[in-house]
Protein backbone atom coordinates (compact mmCIF):
# COMPACT_ATOMS: atom_id res chain seq x y z
CA UNK A 1 0.00 0.00 0.00
CA UNK A 2 0.95 3.58 -0.74
CA UNK A 3 2.79 5.66 2.20
CA UNK A 4 0.52 8.73 3.36
CA UNK A 5 2.16 11.85 1.87
CA UNK A 6 3.36 14.35 4.58
CA UNK A 7 2.64 17.88 3.42
CA UNK A 8 5.61 19.78 2.03
CA UNK A 9 4.18 23.05 4.48
CA UNK A 10 4.42 23.12 8.33
CA UNK A 11 1.00 24.35 9.29
CA UNK A 12 2.30 24.89 12.93
CA UNK A 13 4.42 27.60 11.99
CA UNK A 14 3.61 30.64 14.05
CA UNK A 15 2.84 32.54 10.54
CA UNK A 16 -0.01 30.24 9.72
CA UNK A 17 -1.33 29.96 13.59
CA UNK A 18 -1.94 33.99 13.22
CA UNK A 19 -3.54 33.74 10.12
CA UNK A 20 -7.04 35.17 11.74
CA UNK A 21 -5.47 37.23 14.09
CA UNK A 22 -7.52 41.00 13.95
CA UNK A 23 -5.88 42.42 11.23
CA UNK A 24 -3.64 45.52 12.72
CA UNK A 25 -5.71 48.47 12.54
CA UNK A 26 -4.22 51.38 10.15
CA UNK A 27 -4.12 54.72 11.38
CA UNK A 28 -6.96 56.68 10.52
CA UNK A 29 -7.13 59.98 8.26
CA UNK A 30 -9.28 61.44 10.52
CA UNK A 31 -8.23 63.07 14.39
CA UNK A 32 -9.55 65.39 16.85
CA UNK A 33 -6.67 67.66 17.72
CA UNK A 34 -8.48 68.66 21.22
CA UNK A 35 -11.19 70.07 19.87
CA UNK A 36 -10.09 70.34 16.29
CA UNK A 37 -11.48 67.86 14.32
CA UNK A 38 -8.43 67.28 11.29
CA UNK A 39 -8.46 65.31 8.39
CA UNK A 40 -4.64 64.53 8.20
CA UNK A 41 -3.11 67.15 5.77
CA UNK A 42 -6.43 68.26 4.48
CA UNK A 43 -8.80 70.30 5.91
CA UNK A 44 -10.35 70.88 9.75
CA UNK A 45 -12.94 71.98 11.16
CA UNK A 46 -12.25 74.17 14.70
CA UNK A 47 -15.11 73.46 16.96
CA UNK A 48 -13.58 74.72 20.11
CA UNK A 49 -16.20 77.19 20.97
CA UNK A 50 -19.40 75.39 20.31
CA UNK A 51 -18.57 72.16 21.84
CA UNK A 52 -17.88 73.82 24.85
CA UNK A 53 -21.78 74.15 25.11
CA UNK A 54 -22.47 70.58 25.46
CA UNK A 55 -22.96 68.49 28.50
CA UNK A 56 -19.14 66.82 28.98
CA UNK A 57 -20.51 63.82 28.39
CA UNK A 58 -22.60 64.51 25.24
CA UNK A 59 -19.62 66.60 23.91
CA UNK A 60 -17.23 63.03 24.03
CA UNK A 61 -19.63 60.38 22.68
CA UNK A 62 -20.07 63.64 19.79
CA UNK A 63 -16.26 63.30 18.95
CA UNK A 64 -16.02 59.57 18.95
CA UNK A 65 -19.24 59.15 16.79
CA UNK A 66 -17.79 61.89 14.10
CA UNK A 67 -14.81 59.57 14.06
CA UNK A 68 -16.91 56.35 13.83
CA UNK A 69 -18.94 57.98 11.20
CA UNK A 70 -15.62 59.30 8.99
CA UNK A 71 -14.26 55.43 9.71
CA UNK A 72 -17.63 54.01 7.16
CA UNK A 73 -16.05 55.56 4.55
CA UNK A 74 -19.82 56.60 2.93
CA UNK A 75 -18.77 59.93 1.82
CA UNK A 76 -15.63 61.56 0.41
CA UNK A 77 -13.55 63.41 3.22
CA UNK A 78 -14.68 66.53 3.00
CA UNK A 79 -17.98 65.31 3.16
CA UNK A 80 -17.10 64.63 6.89
CA UNK A 81 -15.07 68.33 6.88
CA UNK A 82 -18.26 69.97 5.82
CA UNK A 83 -20.63 68.18 8.37
CA UNK A 84 -18.75 69.31 11.04
CA UNK A 85 -18.35 72.67 9.89
CA UNK A 86 -22.13 72.69 9.56
CA UNK A 87 -22.81 71.70 13.34
CA UNK A 88 -20.02 74.30 14.81
CA UNK A 89 -21.81 77.02 13.00
CA UNK A 90 -25.10 75.92 14.26
CA UNK A 91 -24.21 75.73 17.95
CA UNK A 92 -22.70 78.88 17.50
CA UNK A 93 -25.33 80.49 15.54
CA UNK A 94 -27.97 78.87 17.98
CA UNK A 95 -26.11 77.94 21.16
CA UNK A 96 -27.33 74.62 22.92
CA UNK A 97 -26.56 72.12 25.42
CA UNK A 98 -28.21 69.51 23.77
CA UNK A 99 -29.68 68.37 20.26
CA UNK A 100 -33.29 69.32 21.23
CA UNK A 101 -36.12 70.19 18.94
CA UNK A 102 -35.98 73.98 19.46
CA UNK A 103 -32.19 73.86 18.40
CA UNK A 104 -33.55 71.29 15.28
CA UNK A 105 -36.44 73.85 14.84
CA UNK A 106 -34.29 77.12 14.63
CA UNK A 107 -31.76 75.17 12.08
CA UNK A 108 -34.45 74.69 9.73
CA UNK A 109 -34.71 78.12 9.19
CA UNK A 110 -30.89 78.20 8.23
CA UNK A 111 -30.67 77.79 4.05
CA UNK A 112 -27.03 76.11 4.92
CA UNK A 113 -28.61 73.64 7.50
CA UNK A 114 -31.53 72.51 4.99
CA UNK A 115 -29.60 72.32 2.12
CA UNK A 116 -27.31 69.47 3.33
CA UNK A 117 -30.26 68.07 5.66
CA UNK A 118 -29.57 64.40 4.04
CA UNK A 119 -25.74 63.90 5.26
CA UNK A 120 -26.87 65.68 8.81
CA UNK A 121 -29.71 63.40 9.42
CA UNK A 122 -27.48 60.11 8.54
CA UNK A 123 -25.30 61.56 10.73
CA UNK A 124 -27.89 61.92 14.24
CA UNK A 125 -28.71 58.52 13.02
CA UNK A 126 -26.13 56.74 13.15
CA UNK A 127 -24.96 58.72 16.46
CA UNK A 128 -28.68 57.57 17.81
CA UNK A 129 -27.79 53.94 17.21
CA UNK A 130 -24.44 54.17 19.28
CA UNK A 131 -25.76 56.44 21.89
CA UNK A 132 -29.15 56.74 23.02
CA UNK A 133 -29.04 60.26 24.47
CA UNK A 134 -27.03 61.71 21.65
CA UNK A 135 -30.43 63.97 20.21
CA UNK A 136 -33.79 63.67 21.34
CA UNK A 137 -36.40 61.22 19.85
CA UNK A 138 -38.53 63.99 18.85
CA UNK A 139 -35.51 66.46 17.37
CA UNK A 140 -34.88 63.32 15.43
CA UNK A 141 -38.49 62.99 13.76
CA UNK A 142 -38.45 66.85 13.20
CA UNK A 143 -34.82 66.25 10.94
CA UNK A 144 -36.58 63.23 9.05
CA UNK A 145 -39.39 65.34 8.18
CA UNK A 146 -37.27 68.29 6.83
CA UNK A 147 -37.31 68.78 3.15
CA UNK A 148 -34.65 69.63 1.02
CA UNK A 149 -33.78 73.30 0.75
CA UNK A 150 -32.55 74.22 -2.73
CA UNK A 151 -30.19 76.95 -2.28
CA UNK A 152 -27.90 75.79 -5.83
CA UNK A 153 -26.70 79.14 -7.11
CA UNK A 154 -27.95 79.97 -10.24
CA UNK A 155 -25.00 82.83 -11.39
CA UNK A 156 -25.19 81.74 -14.60
CA UNK A 157 -28.64 83.20 -15.07
CA UNK A 158 -27.81 86.46 -13.33
CA UNK A 159 -27.17 89.52 -15.32
CA UNK A 160 -25.17 91.12 -12.09
CA UNK A 161 -21.64 91.78 -14.20
CA UNK A 162 -19.64 90.71 -11.54
CA UNK A 163 -21.34 87.15 -11.29
CA UNK A 164 -22.16 85.62 -14.72
CA UNK A 165 -19.77 84.94 -17.30
CA UNK A 166 -17.27 86.84 -18.41
CA UNK A 167 -17.57 88.52 -21.59
CA UNK A 168 -15.44 88.33 -24.50
CA UNK A 169 -13.45 91.44 -24.10
CA UNK A 170 -12.93 90.67 -20.50
CA UNK A 171 -12.53 87.10 -20.98
CA UNK A 172 -10.09 87.98 -23.63
CA UNK A 173 -8.23 91.27 -21.58
CA UNK A 174 -7.77 87.76 -18.71
CA UNK A 175 -6.13 85.63 -21.04
CA UNK A 176 -3.43 88.41 -22.25
CA UNK A 177 -2.78 89.59 -18.82
CA UNK A 178 -2.04 85.74 -17.81
CA UNK A 179 0.41 85.84 -20.90
CA UNK A 180 1.78 88.94 -19.87
CA UNK A 181 2.40 88.03 -16.16
CA UNK A 182 3.96 85.21 -17.24
CA UNK A 183 6.30 86.74 -19.77
CA UNK A 184 6.97 89.38 -17.43
CA UNK A 185 8.45 86.83 -14.42
CA UNK A 186 5.37 87.98 -12.33
CA UNK A 187 3.40 84.51 -13.02
CA UNK A 188 5.37 81.24 -11.80
CA UNK A 189 4.75 78.33 -14.80
CA UNK A 190 2.61 76.62 -12.22
CA UNK A 191 0.04 79.77 -11.31
CA UNK A 192 0.04 80.33 -14.97
CA UNK A 193 -1.04 76.34 -15.61
CA UNK A 194 -3.67 76.24 -13.41
CA UNK A 195 -5.06 79.32 -14.89
CA UNK A 196 -4.75 78.97 -18.24
CA UNK A 197 -6.05 74.58 -18.12
CA UNK A 198 -9.23 76.62 -15.83
CA UNK A 199 -9.76 79.03 -18.87
CA UNK A 200 -9.42 76.12 -21.67
CA UNK A 201 -11.02 73.05 -19.93
CA UNK A 202 -13.60 74.47 -17.00
CA UNK A 203 -12.44 71.91 -15.05
CA UNK A 204 -13.33 71.25 -11.27
CA UNK A 205 -10.40 72.81 -9.04
CA UNK A 206 -10.58 69.07 -7.22
CA UNK A 207 -10.01 67.77 -10.35
CA UNK A 208 -6.34 69.97 -11.07
CA UNK A 209 -5.57 69.39 -7.58
CA UNK A 210 -5.33 65.78 -8.24
CA UNK A 211 -3.41 65.81 -11.59
CA UNK A 212 -0.37 63.70 -11.62
CA UNK A 213 2.67 64.14 -14.36
CA UNK A 214 1.57 60.90 -15.77
CA UNK A 215 -1.47 62.24 -16.76
CA UNK A 216 0.21 64.50 -19.34
CA UNK A 217 1.07 62.17 -22.58
CA UNK A 218 1.86 61.94 -25.97
CA UNK A 219 -1.47 59.60 -27.11
CA UNK A 220 -0.01 57.31 -30.41
CA UNK A 221 -3.00 55.78 -33.14
CA UNK A 222 -5.05 53.20 -31.16
CA UNK A 223 -4.72 54.83 -27.85
CA UNK A 224 -7.69 53.67 -25.58
CA UNK A 225 -8.00 57.51 -25.56
CA UNK A 226 -9.21 57.69 -29.18
CA UNK A 227 -6.76 60.78 -29.68
CA UNK A 228 -3.63 61.45 -30.41
CA UNK A 229 -0.39 63.48 -29.56
CA UNK A 230 -0.40 65.63 -26.82
CA UNK A 231 -3.08 64.65 -24.54
CA UNK A 232 -4.65 65.49 -20.66
CA UNK A 233 -6.27 63.06 -18.72
CA UNK A 234 -8.62 64.74 -15.81
CA UNK A 235 -8.92 62.43 -12.86
CA UNK A 236 -13.14 62.65 -12.60
CA UNK A 237 -15.20 64.36 -9.90
CA UNK A 238 -18.99 63.86 -8.28
CA UNK A 239 -19.10 60.70 -9.68
CA UNK A 240 -21.58 58.71 -7.41
CA UNK A 241 -19.87 55.60 -8.02
CA UNK A 242 -16.49 56.62 -6.29
CA UNK A 243 -15.30 55.09 -3.14
CA UNK A 244 -12.84 58.01 -2.41
CA UNK A 245 -12.73 61.47 -3.98
CA UNK A 246 -8.71 61.16 -4.91
CA UNK A 247 -8.69 59.92 -8.75
CA UNK A 248 -11.57 57.17 -8.34
CA UNK A 249 -13.69 58.71 -10.65
CA UNK A 250 -13.48 58.22 -14.48
CA UNK A 251 -11.40 59.53 -16.17
CA UNK A 252 -11.85 62.58 -19.08
CA UNK A 253 -9.70 62.75 -21.90
CA UNK A 254 -8.84 65.77 -23.30
CA UNK A 255 -6.39 67.13 -26.43
CA UNK A 256 -3.85 69.25 -25.27
CA UNK A 257 -2.66 72.42 -27.66
CA UNK A 258 1.04 72.36 -27.66
CA UNK A 259 1.72 76.19 -25.66
CA UNK A 260 -0.07 74.24 -22.72
CA UNK A 261 1.92 71.01 -23.80
CA UNK A 262 5.24 73.13 -23.54
CA UNK A 263 4.04 74.73 -20.54
CA UNK A 264 3.65 70.99 -18.69
CA UNK A 265 6.70 69.98 -19.88
CA UNK A 266 8.86 73.53 -18.01
CA UNK A 267 6.17 72.68 -15.07
CA UNK A 268 7.67 68.84 -14.80
CA UNK A 269 10.79 69.79 -15.10
CA UNK A 270 10.53 72.39 -11.91
CA UNK A 271 8.61 70.04 -10.13
CA UNK A 272 10.98 67.14 -10.46
CA UNK A 273 13.86 69.68 -9.49
CA UNK A 274 11.58 70.87 -6.20
CA UNK A 275 10.73 67.30 -4.62
CA UNK A 276 14.49 66.18 -5.54
CA UNK A 277 15.79 69.22 -3.38
CA UNK A 278 13.42 69.21 -0.52
CA UNK A 279 13.69 65.02 -0.14
CA UNK A 280 17.22 65.41 -0.99
CA UNK A 281 17.45 62.50 -3.63
CA UNK A 282 17.87 61.60 -7.18
CA UNK A 283 14.58 60.31 -8.63
CA UNK A 284 13.58 58.01 -11.57
CA UNK A 285 11.76 58.48 -14.80
CA UNK A 286 9.19 56.67 -13.02
CA UNK A 287 8.86 58.05 -10.16
CA UNK A 288 8.35 61.11 -11.53
CA UNK A 289 5.39 60.20 -13.50
CA UNK A 290 3.83 59.61 -9.76
CA UNK A 291 4.08 63.03 -8.83
CA UNK A 292 1.96 65.96 -8.42
CA UNK A 293 1.98 68.67 -11.67
CA UNK A 294 0.97 71.10 -8.64
CA UNK A 295 2.57 71.61 -4.87
CA UNK A 296 4.98 73.53 -3.05
CA UNK A 297 7.81 72.89 -0.86
CA UNK A 298 5.77 72.96 2.40
CA UNK A 299 3.45 70.99 0.78
CA UNK A 300 6.48 68.13 0.69
CA UNK A 301 7.49 68.25 4.12
CA UNK A 302 4.22 68.06 5.26
CA UNK A 303 3.71 65.07 3.37
CA UNK A 304 7.12 63.34 4.90
CA UNK A 305 5.99 64.51 8.49
CA UNK A 306 2.77 63.01 8.02
CA UNK A 307 3.15 59.70 6.45
CA UNK A 308 5.98 58.55 8.63
CA UNK A 309 5.00 59.71 11.77
CA UNK A 310 1.10 59.18 12.13
CA UNK A 311 0.85 56.93 9.19
CA UNK A 312 3.79 55.33 10.10
CA UNK A 313 5.23 54.56 6.38
CA UNK A 314 7.99 55.14 3.97
CA UNK A 315 7.53 58.05 2.08
CA UNK A 316 9.85 57.02 -0.72
CA UNK A 317 7.59 54.45 -1.57
CA UNK A 318 4.09 56.51 -1.36
CA UNK A 319 4.92 59.47 -3.74
CA UNK A 320 1.78 59.06 -5.52
CA UNK A 321 0.17 59.80 -1.92
CA UNK A 322 -2.36 62.26 -1.64
CA UNK A 323 -0.72 64.41 0.80
CA UNK A 324 2.08 65.57 -1.49
CA UNK A 325 -0.79 67.40 -3.87
CA UNK A 326 -1.54 71.09 -3.80
CA UNK A 327 -5.37 71.01 -2.15
CA UNK A 328 -7.96 71.88 -4.06
CA UNK A 329 -8.41 75.69 -1.88
CA UNK A 330 -5.08 76.46 -3.18
CA UNK A 331 -6.47 75.52 -6.53
CA UNK A 332 -9.10 78.06 -6.03
CA UNK A 333 -7.37 80.85 -4.14
CA UNK A 334 -5.20 80.38 -7.64
CA UNK A 335 -7.46 81.16 -10.09
CA UNK A 336 -9.38 83.53 -7.97
CA UNK A 337 -5.71 85.77 -8.88
CA UNK A 338 -5.39 85.12 -4.71
CA UNK A 339 -2.74 82.29 -4.14
CA UNK A 340 -1.67 83.01 -1.11
CA UNK A 341 -5.40 83.93 0.32
CA UNK A 342 -4.77 87.57 -0.66
CA UNK A 343 -4.29 88.92 -4.10
CA UNK A 344 -0.93 90.16 -5.15
CA UNK A 345 -1.92 91.47 -8.86
CA UNK A 346 -5.10 92.76 -9.79
CA UNK A 347 -6.69 91.26 -12.36
CA UNK A 348 -7.64 93.67 -15.47
CA UNK A 349 -10.23 95.97 -15.32
CA UNK A 350 -13.79 94.94 -16.40
CA UNK A 351 -15.20 97.14 -19.16
CA UNK A 352 -18.77 96.41 -17.39
CA UNK A 353 -17.96 97.50 -14.13
CA UNK A 354 -14.42 99.53 -14.58
CA UNK A 355 -13.05 97.74 -11.53
CA UNK A 356 -11.18 94.66 -11.61
CA UNK A 357 -12.60 91.28 -13.14
CA UNK A 358 -14.32 89.48 -10.25
CA UNK A 359 -12.59 85.77 -11.11
CA UNK A 360 -13.37 81.87 -9.65
CA UNK A 361 -13.21 78.72 -10.79
CA UNK A 362 -16.89 78.70 -10.97
CA UNK A 363 -17.51 81.71 -13.25
CA UNK A 364 -14.40 80.59 -14.92
CA UNK A 365 -16.84 77.61 -15.66
CA UNK A 366 -19.64 78.91 -16.59
CA UNK A 367 -17.99 81.28 -19.32
CA UNK A 368 -16.62 77.86 -21.25
CA UNK A 369 -19.66 76.40 -20.71
CA UNK A 370 -21.23 79.12 -22.80
CA UNK A 371 -18.90 80.07 -25.28
CA UNK A 372 -18.66 76.40 -26.24
CA UNK A 373 -22.55 76.34 -26.49
CA UNK A 374 -22.83 79.44 -28.25
CA UNK A 375 -20.07 78.15 -30.80
CA UNK A 376 -22.82 74.97 -31.70
CA UNK A 377 -21.69 72.55 -29.68
CA UNK A 378 -23.96 69.75 -28.60
CA UNK A 379 -25.11 69.35 -25.27
CA UNK A 380 -24.48 65.71 -24.73
CA UNK A 381 -20.75 67.10 -26.18
CA UNK A 382 -21.04 69.95 -23.60
CA UNK A 383 -21.90 67.61 -20.48
CA UNK A 384 -18.89 65.26 -21.81
CA UNK A 385 -16.20 68.42 -22.04
CA UNK A 386 -17.64 69.23 -18.39
CA UNK A 387 -17.47 66.50 -16.55
CA UNK A 388 -21.71 66.43 -16.27
CA UNK A 389 -22.97 62.63 -15.68
CA UNK A 390 -26.34 64.46 -16.97
CA UNK A 391 -27.61 67.32 -19.29
CA UNK A 392 -30.26 68.86 -17.36
CA UNK A 393 -27.88 71.50 -15.61
CA UNK A 394 -26.23 72.78 -18.78
CA UNK A 395 -29.90 74.13 -20.39
CA UNK A 396 -29.52 77.27 -19.34
CA UNK A 397 -26.17 78.01 -21.71
CA UNK A 398 -28.50 77.26 -24.22
CA UNK A 399 -31.48 79.54 -23.06
CA UNK A 400 -29.58 82.50 -25.02
CA UNK A 401 -31.79 84.78 -26.46
CA UNK A 402 -28.69 86.82 -28.38
CA UNK A 403 -27.57 83.62 -29.52
CA UNK A 404 -31.21 83.01 -30.71
CA UNK A 405 -31.12 85.73 -32.57
CA UNK A 406 -27.64 85.02 -34.30
CA UNK A 407 -29.14 82.00 -35.27
CA UNK A 408 -31.86 83.30 -37.02
CA UNK A 409 -29.90 86.28 -38.70
CA UNK A 410 -27.22 82.82 -40.30
CA UNK A 411 -31.17 81.42 -41.15
CA UNK A 412 -32.15 84.63 -43.43
CA UNK A 413 -28.51 85.17 -44.45
CA UNK A 414 -28.34 83.50 -47.62
CA UNK A 415 -31.78 85.09 -48.49
CA UNK A 416 -30.17 88.71 -46.98
CA UNK A 417 -26.46 88.30 -47.67
CA UNK A 418 -26.24 89.33 -51.41
CA UNK A 419 -28.24 92.77 -50.91
CA UNK A 420 -26.39 93.84 -47.74
CA UNK A 421 -22.57 92.95 -48.76
CA UNK A 422 -22.82 92.75 -52.42
CA UNK A 423 -20.15 95.41 -54.01
CA UNK A 424 -21.73 99.01 -54.31
CA UNK A 425 -18.57 101.16 -56.08
CA UNK A 426 -18.46 102.42 -59.74
CA UNK A 427 -15.76 100.58 -61.77
CA UNK A 428 -13.08 102.89 -62.93
CA UNK A 429 -10.35 101.29 -66.21
CA UNK A 430 -8.26 104.15 -65.13
CA UNK A 431 -7.13 106.51 -62.34
CA UNK A 432 -7.97 109.82 -64.74
CA UNK A 433 -11.96 108.25 -64.48
CA UNK A 434 -11.59 108.78 -60.24
CA UNK A 435 -14.18 111.33 -58.74
CA UNK A 436 -11.00 112.72 -57.13
CA UNK A 437 -8.33 111.90 -59.76
CA UNK A 438 -6.23 115.18 -59.31
CA UNK A 439 -6.57 114.35 -55.34
CA UNK A 440 -3.67 111.94 -54.14
CA UNK A 441 -5.06 111.25 -50.75
CA UNK A 442 -8.14 109.15 -52.41
CA UNK A 443 -5.57 106.61 -53.75
CA UNK A 444 -6.44 103.68 -51.93
CA UNK A 445 -3.40 101.07 -51.44
CA UNK A 446 -2.94 97.51 -50.40
CA UNK A 447 0.61 96.33 -48.97
CA UNK A 448 1.91 93.17 -49.32
CA UNK A 449 5.41 92.24 -49.49
CA UNK A 450 6.36 95.33 -47.93
CA UNK A 451 5.13 97.18 -51.30
CA UNK A 452 1.67 98.93 -51.48
CA UNK A 453 -0.41 98.39 -54.71
CA UNK A 454 -3.09 100.75 -56.13
CA UNK A 455 -6.44 99.22 -56.21
CA UNK A 456 -9.29 101.95 -56.58
CA UNK A 457 -9.29 105.77 -55.14
CA UNK A 458 -12.13 106.99 -53.07
CA UNK A 459 -14.86 109.01 -53.88
CA UNK A 460 -16.05 110.50 -50.56
CA UNK A 461 -14.66 113.86 -49.56
CA UNK A 462 -15.71 113.96 -45.82
CA UNK A 463 -13.33 112.33 -43.18
CA UNK A 464 -13.93 108.34 -42.68
CA UNK A 465 -13.24 106.65 -39.66
CA UNK A 466 -12.39 103.73 -41.48
CA UNK A 467 -8.45 102.98 -39.99
CA UNK A 468 -8.21 99.38 -42.14
CA UNK A 469 -8.35 100.31 -46.04
CA UNK A 470 -8.78 99.37 -48.37
CA UNK A 471 -10.38 96.26 -46.60
CA UNK A 472 -13.60 97.75 -45.74
CA UNK A 473 -13.85 99.64 -48.84
CA UNK A 474 -15.27 97.23 -50.94
CA UNK A 475 -18.49 97.39 -49.08
CA UNK A 476 -18.78 101.35 -49.65
CA UNK A 477 -20.31 103.06 -52.36
CA UNK A 478 -17.92 105.27 -52.57
CA UNK A 479 -15.26 102.51 -53.82
CA UNK A 480 -13.38 103.19 -57.04
CA UNK A 481 -11.54 99.75 -57.62
CA UNK A 482 -9.00 99.74 -60.53
CA UNK A 483 -10.39 97.17 -63.03
CA UNK A 484 -7.17 95.92 -63.42
CA UNK A 485 -6.06 96.09 -59.70
CA UNK A 486 -4.96 93.21 -57.96
CA UNK A 487 -7.88 92.54 -56.16
CA UNK A 488 -7.74 88.48 -56.50
CA UNK A 489 -4.69 89.34 -53.85
CA UNK A 490 -6.75 91.17 -51.39
CA UNK A 491 -9.71 88.49 -51.37
CA UNK A 492 -6.34 85.68 -50.77
CA UNK A 493 -5.11 87.67 -47.71
CA UNK A 494 -8.69 87.78 -46.57
CA UNK A 495 -9.22 84.18 -46.61
CA UNK A 496 -5.81 83.73 -44.80
CA UNK A 497 -7.06 86.16 -42.09
CA UNK A 498 -10.23 83.92 -41.93
CA UNK A 499 -8.39 80.97 -41.32
CA UNK A 500 -6.77 82.34 -38.95
CA UNK A 501 -9.43 83.48 -36.70
CA UNK A 502 -11.27 80.12 -36.97
CA UNK A 503 -8.51 78.62 -34.94
CA UNK A 504 -9.80 78.52 -31.58
CA UNK A 505 -6.40 78.75 -30.34
CA UNK A 506 -3.86 80.90 -31.22
CA UNK A 507 -0.62 78.97 -30.29
CA UNK A 508 1.91 80.65 -29.08
CA UNK A 509 -0.32 84.02 -28.53
CA UNK A 510 -1.62 85.24 -25.63
CA UNK A 511 -5.24 85.23 -27.42
CA UNK A 512 -8.15 82.96 -27.52
CA UNK A 513 -10.42 82.73 -30.47
CA UNK A 514 -13.47 81.58 -28.96
CA UNK A 515 -15.80 83.87 -31.13
CA UNK A 516 -13.77 84.30 -33.78
CA UNK A 517 -13.91 87.62 -36.06
CA UNK A 518 -16.36 86.69 -38.96
CA UNK A 519 -14.40 88.59 -42.27
CA UNK A 520 -17.57 87.08 -44.48
CA UNK A 521 -18.82 90.06 -45.15
CA UNK A 522 -15.53 91.58 -46.99
CA UNK A 523 -14.84 88.39 -48.48
CA UNK A 524 -18.25 88.13 -50.61
CA UNK A 525 -17.68 92.02 -51.55
CA UNK A 526 -14.31 91.60 -52.82
CA UNK A 527 -15.35 88.43 -54.62
CA UNK A 528 -18.57 90.59 -56.29
CA UNK A 529 -16.18 93.34 -57.39
CA UNK A 530 -13.54 90.44 -58.84
CA UNK A 531 -16.31 89.24 -60.51
CA UNK A 532 -18.11 92.42 -62.39
CA UNK A 533 -14.16 93.05 -63.08
CA UNK A 534 -13.70 90.40 -65.07
CA UNK A 535 -16.80 90.91 -66.93
CA UNK A 536 -15.75 94.64 -67.51
CA UNK A 537 -12.38 92.83 -68.54
CA UNK A 538 -14.16 90.51 -71.15
CA UNK A 539 -16.31 93.77 -72.27
CA UNK A 540 -12.90 95.30 -72.82
CA UNK A 541 -11.03 92.47 -74.41
CA UNK A 542 -8.32 92.88 -71.60
CA UNK A 543 -6.82 89.23 -70.67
Amino acid sequence: MPSNTTPSVNLNTDTELQRTQRPKQQPSNFVWDQDIFRNIGQASANMTDALAMLDPTLKESFKQACLDFAAKGDYVPDVFIQLAQLINGSLRRFPASAFNTTWVAQNMKVPSITSKIGIIRRFFVFWKERDPQAISNDALQLLAKTKVYNTKSRNVLSDDPEKSWLSDDEYEALLTSVWRSYEDGVFSTGRTLILLLTMQYARRPIQLAHLKIKDFRIASPGDSSGLNGPVISFPGAKDLGAATEFRDSRVEHHPLPIHLWNLFKIQRNEIRLLFEFQLGIRLSDSEVEKLPIFTRAGRIETAVSILTGHFGVDWHNNLDNKLFHMTSDRISQTVAWRPNGRRDIDPPLSHRTGRPIVVSATRLRHTRARQLARKGVAIHVLSYWMGHTNEESLKAYYNDPDEDARKLNEKMAPALMPLAMAFAGNLIESEDQASRSNDPSSRLEFAKAGKLTNVGHCGKHSFCATTSVPIPCYRCRHFEPLVTAPHREVLMALKIRQEEENQALRIGGARNLLVPIDLSADILAVQNCINRCNARKLELGIA
